[in-house]
C-alpha cells in the first residue's frame, strides 16, 4: 500500500519548505496601506495568468497590494506592497544585487550585512528588501551607488 499524498496548498503547506523558512513573517490578514481585507489568492489574479510552481499570494481586496509566497508555505515574501513600494524594490535590488554577483562583495549574505550595517539595522538576518517601504528602498539606492562610486 503507498501513502497518500495530500496536495499542498497555503492551507496545507509542506512542513519540510515551512521549516526552511528564516525569519518569516506572519500572514497578513489586514493591508497596512487602508486596512482592507487581505485573502490568499492565485496569482492570476494579479498577473492575469498563473506564474510559477507556486501560484499563491496574498492580496488586499480594497487597493490591490499584493506579496507573493515562499514556495511550498503560506509564509509571506515580504511586506504587501503598492505599485510605489514594488517600483522602489525594483530599483533597491537592481542597485545591491550587482555587488554580490560581481563579486565585488565575497556572497549575498556578506552583502545583506554589509547593507543592514549601513542601514542600521543590528540583525542582518532582519534585512530583507522585501521587508522594505520606499524611503528605505531609496536609501539603498544612495548606499549602493555611493558604494559603487567610491
Amino acid at each position: 500500500m503507498q501513502p497518500t499524498q495530500t496536495k499542498k496548498t497555503p492551507w496545507n503547506p509542506s512542513r519540510r519548505a515551512t521549516a526552511r523558512v528564516k525569519n518569516p513573517l506572519p500572514q497578513p490578514t489586514a493591508c497596512h496601506y487602508d486596512g482592507g481585507p487581505v485573502e490568499i489568492v492565485s496569482n492570476a489574479e494579479i498577473y492575469g495568468r498563473e506564474y510559477g510552481d507556486w501560484p499563491w499570494a496574498f492580496l488586499c481586496r480594497t487597493c490591490r497590494a499584493y506579496v507573493g509566497m515562499h514556495s511550498f508555505t503560506s509564509i509571506p515574501l515580504g511586506t504587501l506592497a503598492d505599485a510605489p513600494t514594488r517600483e522602489a524594490r525594483k530599483r533597491a535590488k537592481a542597485a545591491f544585487n550587482p555587488l554580490w554577483e560581481s563579486g565585488a562583495i565575497a556572497s549575498r549574505t556578506d552583502a545583506y550585512a554589509w547593507l543592514a550595517e549601513q542601514l542600521g539595522i543590528e540583525n542582518h538576518e532582519e534585512c530583507h528588501i522585501g521587508w522594505f517601504d520606499v524611503s528605505t528602498c531609496n536609501r539603498v539606492v544612495e548606499i549602493c551607488n555611493a558604494w559603487e562610486a567610491a
